[in-house]
This record gives C-alpha cells, sequence and structure tokens, in this order.
C-alpha cells in the first residue's frame, strides 16, 4: 500500500505547483479540450492550449508533486 503522507509534502513548494498543474489540465480536459493544440496570440502574449499541453501539464504536475526537495 502506498503511504500517501511520504509521497506527497505539502510543506514542499513543488508539491504545491504540481498539484495546481494537475488541477489546471484537469479542469482544461473536463471542459472539452478537443484540439491538440492552440495557440492564441494577442496584446497580452500567447496562449497556449488543447489537449496535448493539458496532458503534458498533468505529467509535470505528477513529476513534481511526487519529486523530492534537496536543501
Amino acid at each position: 500500500m502506498i503511504d500517501l503522507k511520504r509521497v506527497i509534502n505539502l510543506e514542499e513548494t513543488s508539491t504545491k505547483t504540481g498539484l495546481m498543474l494537475l488541477g489546471s489540465a484537469a479542469v482544461g480536459l473536463l471542459t472539452g479540450n478537443s484540439e491538440l493544440v492552440t495557440v492564441t496570440i494577442g496584446e497580452s502574449g500567447a496562449q497556449l492550449g488543447g489537449t496535448i499541453p493539458a496532458i503534458a501539464a498533468m505529467f509535470i504536475g505528477l513529476f513534481d508533486t511526487v519529486r523530492r526537495e534537496k536543501g
């Protein structure tokens, strides 16, 4: 059995970042991102969206959630 308290340490900043990435990616997929990649360029900069970036964000979020910070 996996002990989640040993895997997910909420005191590390990477864990908080990872959980935010996982949450935002899940919301993006649940709201119906059917395009693979979308790029919108406006005055405030470029916005990247779609399924591939959402899945990439989920993998990065998962990595940040379970990794151990040094120091």
